[in-house]
This record gives C-alpha cells, structure tokens and sequence, in this order.
C-alpha cells in the first residue's frame, strides 16, 4: 500500500495534500501500513490530513490492562485524548478528523486540540504498549507470521483479512477489505480444505473465522 502511494505521488507531484488513515492501533498494523503511508506522503513533502484517529470509537472503550497503562501515566486525561494527541503530533499533520456522536465528545475534543501538547517520545511508548495490549485481548489470536498462506490453494491473505476483522465492523475496514479483494481471493472463496489450521502456530480454527468473515464482509453492499 505504502508502494502504491510512492508511486502515485511521484507520478503525480501536483498532489497537494494526503489523506490517510492514522492511529496509534493501525500505526505499525502491515494491512492499514499507518506508518509506511505517512512516511511515504512525507518523503513526497504532502501535508497529511489524519481519518479514523479513534478507529471508529475502538480507541475510547479500551481494555482494562490498556486503559488503566495510560490513567497511570495523566488520570485527567481521557482514552479519546491519547489517540488525538498521537495523531496530531506527528509531523506535517494539518488535520485531524474525528467523528463525535455527543456534547460531551465535542467538548473533550476541542479540550484537547485547544491548548495542544505534542506527545513526548515516552507517550510515544505507551501508545505502542497500549496497541500491544489491546491486540492481545483480541478474539482471534492471530500474530499475523503467515504460515496459514504457505499451502493455501485459493492464495487467500488470511492474515490481513483478520486484522481488518478484529479491528472493527467499520465502512472503513470494509473499503481496506474491498482493495484486498481487487489482487486476492475473498474470505468466501475458502474451499475449506484446512490445510492453512495445520500450519497454523497458534492453533487458530481459521476456517471457522474465514466464514464469518465472508459473512459480514463479502455480503456488504456498499460496493455493488
């Protein structure tokens, strides 16, 4: 992906601005490539408007283990703030957009944006354990080390499509499911011949996954 966006940028530098999808759960994440885009758009030297800073409200109602590493750290500031402030402290960020649903989110935002504080290199760190954790506590315990693809006959990114999965039942996911399908199979395209659970470290019932994957994504009509 961070390719694809290296490319276009240099084939066309009349771009003026990138928007890209940015958050300190997704940041290293190898579907959503947070980082490698960012990267990518500031070697181009483009201004980068962030979506998706609190991934759909999955940045406020935290893990336990999570939430209470970054109440340890600042107990007056909120779950919300944290994902804000990793965003917006990176360099070359004009914007940040985020969706709000009530007064109060409204009001915690603008908090946090009014007298706004770059993130020192130790909040940086917490960020990163606190995604850590947060993937951790995740349903399917997938490490993403790509074993289950070795003898895969449909050649289905397994990996990706979970993280995509766990991450949310956004639209967003759904488009980032979508641009995958466009070069590789789908979910549903999955023979079940169990060949990928027998390479599988972590013991996961891949398949079992496969096919409610194939059920919430591949049957999303917002593409057709």
């Amino acid at each position: 992906m961070d390719i694809l966006l290296d490319e276009i940028l240099t084939a066309h530098p009349e771009i003026e601005v990138v928007q890209l999808q940015v958050n300190y759960l997704d940041w290293e994440n190898e579907s959503i490539q947070s980082r490698k885009c960012y990267e990518a758009a500031r070697k181009h030297g483009k201004p980068v408007i962030v979506m998706e800073p609190i991934k759909g409200g999955t940045l406020v109602k935290l893990p336990k283990e999570a939430e209470t590493l970054l109440r340890d750290y600042d107990a007056n500031a909120s779950t919300a703030s944290w994902a804000l402030r990793f965003a917006a402290s990176h360099e070359g960020v004009m914007m940040v957009l985020s969706g709000m649903n009530s007064m109060e989110q409204l009001e915690d935002n603008i908090h946090t944006m009014k007298d706004f504080q770059p993130m020192k290199e130790e909040e940086f760190r917490l960020c990163a354990e606190a995604a850590r954790l947060i993937q951790s506590s995740l349903t399917i315990p997938c490490t993403g080390c790509g074993y289950c693809m070795v003898q895969c006959p449909k050649h289905i990114p397994i990996p990706e499509y979970f993280a995509l999965f766990q991450h949310g039942y956004m639209t967003t996911q759904m488009v980032y499911y979508y641009n995958l399908t466009q070069r590789h199979a789908r979910a549903g395209d999955c023979i079940r011949c169990h060949q990928c659970e027998k390479h599988c470290p972590q013991h996961i019932e891949i398949t079992k996954h496969l096919q409610e994957i194939s059920v919430k994504f591949d049957g999303f009509q917002g593409w057709r």
